[in-house]
Parts: structure tokens; C-alpha cells; sequence
């Protein structure tokens, strides 16, 4: 029996990401003792250890009915999570954009009832500042921002009042103090101008408002455009970063001010740090920047994996970064990165899986440039983008959103290209284990700036890997500048991957245009074990071409080892390969015709008259897959069929023109079909739109996976999904593994275990946390003396455990730095034995 589970993924959860007047994009928490760092997804909380660097908690939404009703639209985010302060330092409260109070325990079984309650406030909750005591609302109004201060006031648990206090009008920029005491913003006056205001939250030491000071005489945009802005603890010092690259810091008690240069597109990020010494800053170009305010002396921190969305301390030893991979122009890919800030160097880098899906998707939120280009905004047309970007969703009646997704055969570690790079995801972790550039860009050196952001990276539209899990293969698209008469001209690249003794790919062989100048590779299918033991795959191209290649031991290199020249006078993406277990068969779809390949011959199969063994279907196939050896499965874009090849008859068929016609592009309806070798099955996932609102069309869809036996004959589950489902794959095991757009991913499977599924909670992981260090421990067991008593009762078994693994019960010997001393005393070929000996007599 199937089951459908949400296991894992997600993307982290900027709730004021698409506010563009918010400069504070994240919400996260450290925990009292400053061990964990708790981040929210878009499906769970997520614990970090820092010292780990490891997920140890997850508490997904779907395991509690509670979250799940908090949390069951898309449009809901956490604005806000603070540590409870009573004596049970295991809870948090979690604040909702809707309202919405919950508090929980981050350590220990997620309580089937969870308190909340819901504050008696109108609005759109956009933070919660002063120690939990004030709330800020938002509400966009045309181009600016109407924000409402409220006073919030804890009677007892579950019972707030809340007092309105002040409302600021036509806000394009706030920002507010680390110690959330303090509150400036960027506003539009009476005069049209724009002015700048500074406000105490808990008195009224601080209430300044001024004019925005001019940083050039230039009359352009992107000079008087204010893209970022900070304030330091005292309310002193603000920050004022433009679109131009330049800063403006102001002292705020005398308003006189200095410029800081050295960025040269939009800032994109401020931050002081908490003693006020140090301005961070970030922005296009991939480089944290530290500025001594003191002495204008400057550092960098360079080579960051993506553009710097925010730059905050979290307390003094710790600071964090919000990452955008900005190369993605179809999905939002966000980051948070922790750095140790005594040396720079990361501890935690929190991120979820990185699709790229076919078509752009409604919540992508582009940064601001100096440029327009398809991975940034301008200052310009900044607003007006965004409406155009849910226009042309909308006018358009079908999306393909699928994406592509691989898995290891040995490792069961997913693989997503992602633009130029190759992410991979552990699964059953929930942790990115890779993030490797597999392509020559600009982006894998240094950040694109200006007129930079209009260079196309290269491109990896496909990986596979050989059935014995030591060779990957890739394919790229390279594309030249634009302008040029050569533009159109593609490179196409295929690559072959060796994994090393350290769980690396290294680069073997590198092929530039395999079928010829201009020529894409529109298919790849690694050979069968039958066939030089899998380290071998075929490429197929668009004009019916195929190439095998093959790894030569005698070469030691990937070489060009038999051709099928072009056949057909037209040319087509839709390209489907299959490739029967003995090697001795290759099914190759070409539009809507299927022929078959004898292997050792290179050609096509002829019957008795010498014509080729071909069958022509209704319409182009998309799909093609190889079951038992005997059932050859055809998806074409009306319908799907089962064909026995030895009787050569259609066993069974089923209408799939409503999900199917003109939804996706040639070839991506495979994406969506998934073989389980072990078993024969077959798994399809079918999207729809959702349901019309108000008699209009929304982004929203739903989705239904089907399980069939080998022949389609039979069909043994169907589980809904209330998200589009973009990739479904085989984990060679008993599992399929689907993503959806929201970048969760979860499991149809027969065997799923209820630790992935209902989380059971194992909490062992927080013993570290909560406790001494494994330095003070291991100190404390080796000083510890035990007075053993010889009756039974007396004696505590949890002390004999840890006395048993220190040393004898009866001694009470001390370890010091010396005692090992003399057992590097000629230890050349000592076995493990005798060594365990010599270990064990020093320390009884």
C-alpha cells in the first residue's frame, strides 16, 4: 500500500521579501544559550546546531493540525519569533504576517495542541519591535507604503490589548535598530520630497526628521534612488545606501555626513554592528564589505556564493547573511549564511533545494540594478515589472513548471542544475550536501555588476549518471554576448565526471558541439550493466542522430564509439530514448515515429522486406520507458500507452489530452514519469489548474500522482497533491521521490519510515545543546571518582556505564596528557588487537 508524504525541502521563509520597503528581509532566532539557530521554511521550523553545522530539529507544519491551519495559505509568513521567557527555555513564540500567535517547544515532541490566539488588529502584521511590546502594520498604497504603529500589551497568556499609537504615510524605505528600540524611514512629504525619519520606539529620546541629503550633483535616478538603510543601537548613526552604489552615513545628532564609495551597482544591503564600530554592507557584487567607521579603513569578504540581500549581527559573535542566487530568473533562490565574527569563516549555510523550473513563477522577486535584465530590476520600472510579470502568468492558459531533477544510484542524493552550477540534496537529511560550479561563467569567480547582468551564464540542461555511480555526465548550453552576428550561435558542451576518493567530481573529458556545430543534444541515456558495465551512453539529436560513447580502459578516456547519421529532413525536440537490459535493442522516438536500433549493428532494424521495423503514433511522444524488458510504456501528448513488444500489440491506453496537450514543452512530460526497476510500476503525475476565483484565473494548481503496474493494466494508488508537482523520479529503491513548485519534496513509497513521515522525535542531538561541552564532559568522566558499594541497590547503573567505558570501577586512576606517552613507543605494524591492549592497561 502507497502513501504520500511531505518529508522534506522547502525554501526559507523572507517575509518581507516582497515588501519593497522592508531592508530587514529574514526572521530567525538564537537560542538562549547561543548553541542553535532556528530559521523558518515555507513548510517547517528548522533547528541548527551551530557547533554540528547540522539540521537537529525539524518541526514540519503538516505533523500538527495546529500549524497546519496556521500555516494553510501561501500567503502566510512568520514576521517574528522571540524565546519565551519563562523557565521552560525550550519555547518559542512565533508571530504571523496574519495576526497569528503560536507558541511551541523547539525541543521535545512537537504538543498535539499548541496554544495561539489571534490579535485584535487590522493590517497586514510587517515586525513586532521593542522587546515584543510594539507592532508595525503595512498596507501598500500605489507606489509607497501606509505603515500603523501599535502598542502591544500582554494582560496574561493568550490575552493582548492593542493601542494604536501612529501611522506614517507614504514610506519607501524603514529599517530599525538591532536592539529593535529604534525605527527609521525613507517618506515622501507633503512636497513631494523625500525625507527621512528617526523615531525612539520606547521614548521619545530620539525623534528627528529631516530631508534626504544629496550625494551628487548629478540629476540621474539611480543617484537619488535609496535602495538600502540602516541604523546603529543608539539611534546616532544612519546608514543611507543609494542605487548609484554610493553610502551615506549621517551623524544624526549634528546631521552632518560622509560618503562611503566603493560599490559600483545598486547597495543592497546595511547593517551596523552592535557596538556601532563597524557598517557592513553588501550588494551585486558578491562581496561583503566592513567599514571602520572610526578610521574609514575598509575590508572585504569576497567570493560569496550569491548577492547580498541583508548583513545583520546576531548578538556580537555571530553575523548573518541573506543570499540571493540571482543566475535563477525563473524562482527566488534564497540562502542564510552564518558567520563566526571573530574570523569570517561559515558555520551554517541554511538553505533548500534550488529547482529551475521551464517557465517563470508568480513569486520571483528580482533585485534592484542600475539595469534591466532578466535576473534584475531597475529603479525605473521597478514597480511596474512586477505587475506585468502576474499579467503575462495569467493571459496565459497553460505553464510548464516542471523541472529537472536526477538521483545518484548509489548515494540517493538528488542532483538539480542549477543555471551553471549542480546542486546536491540529501533527502533523508534535509541539508544541501554540494553546491559545485560544473560550467566557465563569470558568476563562479566574482559577482556580475551593470551591464555584466545581461551576459547569459552557460546553462546545464541535463546530467545522468552510469548505473555504477562513478561517472556523471553533463550537458550544457554556452551562450555568446549579445549584439553580435555570431549571437545566435550556440555552443553546445558535453562533459564526463569522475568521482574521486573524496566524493568529488573531477572533470575527465570535455566534448564541444558532440554532433556538430550549432546542433543540440536533445536526449542521453546511460548503457545497461549488459554493456561495458554501464560505463557507457548514448546522445541523440534533433534531426535523428544518435552517438554512443563509451569509457575506454586502454585510453583511459571517454571516446566516440559508434554513430547513427541524421535520417529525417525536419527537425524536432521531441526526442525519446529506451534501451532494453541486454543492450541488444534501443528504442528511438522521433516526433511520432518509433523505430528500433540493433545495437552491435548501429542500425536500424529491418524485418523480412528490409523496411525498418518503425510504428507511428497520433502525436509527438514525450515520454518513453523500457518495463521488464517486454512492455514498452509510449506517452504522447494525447494519451498513454502500454505495448507488449512480443506480441506486438497495445495492451491498454488512457486519454491524457486535458493534462497533457500543449501544457508542456516536447519531452518534459518525462519529468513527470517515473519506472521502478525492482518492481515494474509506473508513476505519472498529472497538474491542473485550481479552481477559478471569483470567475477569474489564479496561479494556483493541484495535482494527482497515479500508481500502475507494469502493463498500466491495474491501477494501485492515487494521492492527491495541493501544489503543482515539477519533478517526480525513482530512488533506486521502493520509493519515488516528486518536488514540487513550492521546492518541497516529499514520497509516495511502501516502506516510508515514521521518523520521515511523523517525525518522531529524537532528541538526543539537544543533549549537546543543553549541557556541558563534549570537552568538559569527557574532563569530568576522567576526574570522576565512584565509590562502588557491593550491594546492588546502591549503585547507579547510569554512573557504572560511564565509569565501565572510562575505566575500571575498582581504580580510580587519573588521565593526564602524559599517560599515553609510552604507547607511540615503536608502533610500526602493531595490530588494532594489540594496541587495544596496550590502551586498556594504561588506563586500568
Amino acid at each position: 500500500m502507497y502513501k504520500l508524504s511531505v518529508v522534506s525541502g522547502g525554501k526559507v521563509a523572507l517575509p518581507r521579501v516582497h515588501n519593497r520597503s522592508a531592508t530587514r528581509k529574514s526572521v530567525s532566532c538564537l537560542t538562549k544559550d547561543g548553541s542553535a539557530y532556528i530559521v523558518p521554511f515555507n513548510n517547517q521550523f528548522k533547528v541548527y546546531s551551530i557547533d554540528t553545522r547540522q539540521c537537529i530539529k525539524a518541526l514540519k507544519f503538516a505533523n500538527n493540525d495546529v500549524l497546519s491551519s496556521i500555516f494553510d495559505n501561501d500567503s502566510v509568513e512568520v514576521v517574528h519569533i522571540e524565546l519565551v521567557n519563562d523557565d521552560d527555555m525550550d519555547k518559542i513564540r512565533v508571530y504571523t504576517n496574519t495576526g497569528k500567535v503560536a507558541v511551541l517547544k523547539y525541543k521535545g515532541k512537537l504538543a498535539t495542541e499548541i496554544k495561539n490566539w489571534t490579535l485584535d488588529i487590522t493590517g497586514e502584521v510587517f515586525a513586532v519591535l521593542a522587546d515584543g511590546k510594539k507592532i508595525l502594520t503595512t498596507q501598500q498604497t500605489g507606489n509607497s507604503y501606509k505603515y500603523a504603529l501599535y502598542d502591544l500589551i500582554e494582560e496574561e497568556e493568550g490575552k493582548f490589548q492593542v493601542n494604536h499609537i501612529e501611522t506614517f504615510e507614504n514610506v519607501l524605505l524603514s529599517t530599525w535598530s538591532n536592539n529593535n528600540l529604534h525605527f527609521a524611514a525613507v517618506y515622501m512629504n507633503q512636497d513631494s520630497k523625500k525625507s527621512v525619519l528617526v523615531k525612539s520606539l520606547v521614548d521619545n529620546s530620539v525623534t528627528q526628521n529631516f530631508p534626504v541629503p544629496s550625494t551628487t550633483s548629478s540629476t540621474t535616478m539611480n543617484s537619488h534612488f535609496v535602495t538600502a538603510l540602516a541604523l546603529d543601537n543608539n539611534g546616532e548613526q544612519l546608514a543611507i545606501g543609494f542605487a548609484s552604489g554610493v553610502i551615506n552615513v549621517i551623524n544624526l545628532p549634528d546631521l552632518s555626513h560622509r560618503l562611503l564609495k566603493w560599490h559600483v551597482d545598486s547597495v543592497l544591503s546595511l547593517g551596523f554592528t552592535n557596538d556601532n564600530a563597524y557598517l557592513l554592507s553588501g550588494g551585486w557584487e558578491k562581496v561583503l564589505s566592513f567599514w571602520q567607521l572610526a578610521t574609514n579603513m575598509q575590508h572585504f569578504l569576497p567570493r560569496l556564493n550569491g548577492i547580498v540581500l541583508e548583513c545583520l549581527p546576531v548578538s556580537d559573535k555571530y553575523y548573518a547573511l541573506v543570499l540571493q542566487f540571482a543566475e535563477n530568473n525563473t524562482s527566488s533562490d534564497y540562502q542564510i549564511t552564518l558567520l563566526n565574527a571573530m574570523d569570517l569563516t561559515s558555520l551554517l549555510a541554511i538553505n533548500g533545494p534550488f529547482p529551475v523550473f521551464d517557465t517563470v513563477t508568480g513569486d520571483v522577486e528580482q533585485p534592484i540594478s542600475t539595469v534591466t535584465s532578466k535576473s534584475s530590476v531597475s529603479s525605473s520600472n521597478m514597480l511596474q515589472s512586477k505587475k506585468k510579470q502576474k499579467r503575462e502568468l495569467l493571459k496565459r492558459k497553460r505553464h510548464d513548471f516542471t523541472a529537472p531533477m536526477f538521483v545518484h544510484p548509489l548515494s540517493k542524493h538528488l542532483y538539480l542544475p542549477h543555471v551553471s552550477s549542480l546542486q546536491t540534496y540529501d533527502l533523508y537529511k534535509n541539508e544541501q550536501v554540494n553546491y559545485q560550479y560544473v560550467t566557465s561563467s563569470v558568476n563562479n569567480a566574482a559577482g556580475k555588476v551593470r551591464l555584466e547582468l545581461t551576459i547569459q551564464d552557460p546553462v546545464v540542461q541535463d546530467v545522468k549518471f552510469t548505473l555504477d555511480g562513478l561517472w556523471m555526465i553533463t550537458y550544457e548550453v554556452e551562450y555568446p554576448p549579445e549584439g553580435l552576428l555570431s549571437s545566435k550561435e550556440l555552443s553546445h558542451v558535453l562533459k564526463f565526471w569522475q568521482l574521486d576518493d573524496n566524493k568529488e567530481w573531477q572533470l575527465r573529458t570535455k566534448v564541444l558541439n558532440p554532433h556538430g556545430s550549432n546542433v543540440p543534444v536533445t536526449n542521453i541515456i546511460t548503457a545497461p550493466n549488459s554493456i561495458n558495465s554501464s560505463q557507457g551512453c548514448l546522445t541523440a539529436d534533433n534531426n535523428g542522430g544518435l552517438k554512443f560513447w563509451k569509457f575506454d580502459s586502454k585510453q583511459n578516456n571517454w571516446c566516440l564509439n559508434r554513430l547513427l547519421l541524421p535520417n529525417y529532413n525536419h527537425f524536432s525536440n521531441s526526442v525519446q530514448l529506451a534501451w532494453a537490459l541486454d543492450g541488444s535493442l534501443i528504442f528511438h522516438a522521433f516526433e511520432d515515429k518509433l523505430s528500433i536500433i540493433e545495437f552491435h549493428e548501429f542500425k536500424l532494424l529491418e524485418d523480412e522486406n528490409g523496411s525498418p521495423v518503425e510504428r507511428t503514433l497520433d502525436t509527438p511522444i514525450q515520454a518513453l520507458t523500457l518495463v521488464n524488458d517486454s512492455t514498452l510504456i509510449i506517452s504522447t501528448k494525447t494519451s498513454l500507452h502500454s505495448f507488449n513488444l512480443l506480441t506486438q500489440s497495445t495492451i491498454s491506453s488512457f486519454d491524457l489530452y486535458p493534462y497533457v496537450n500543449a501544457v508542456y514543452k516536447p519531452g518534459h512530460f518525462a519529468r513527470l514519469m517515473a519506472y521502478d526497476a525492482n518492481t515494474g510500476r509506473i508513476a505519472v503525475a498529472i497538474n491542473q489548474p485550481g479552481d477559478a476565483v471569483n470567475g477569474s484565473r489564479t496561479l494556483q494548481h493541484k495535482s494527482h500522482i497515479l500508481i500502475f503496474n507494469s502493463d498500466l493494466t491495474e491501477k494501485l494508488g492515487t494521492f492527491e497533491h495541493n501544489k503543482y508537482i515539477s519533478s517526480l523520479v525513482w530512488n533506486y529503491a521502493a520509493d519515488f521521490i516528486f518536488m514540487d513548485i513550492k521546492s518541497r519534496l516529499g514520497i509516495v513509497s511502501t516502506t516510508a519510515s515514521s521518523e520521515m513521515v511523523d517525525e518522531s522525535n529524537n532528541d538526543q542531538a539537544f543533549e549537546s545543546l543543553h549541557s556541558d561541552s563534549f570537552t568538559e564532559k569527557l574532563l569530568e568522566l576522567t576526574k570522576k571518582k565512584v565509590m562502588v558499594n557491593t550491594e546492588a541497590e546502591d549503585v547507579n547503573d547510569e554512573d557504572i556505564g560511564l565509569e565501565f567505558i572510562n575505566g575500571n570501577l575498582a581504580q580510580n586512576k587519573t588521565i593526564n596528557m602524559n599517560s599515553f606517552t609510552s604507547l607511540f613507543e615503536n608502533t610500526d605494524n602493531v595490530q588494532m588487537d594489540t594496541l587495544f591492549d596496550r590502551v586498556m592497561k594504561i588506563i586500568t
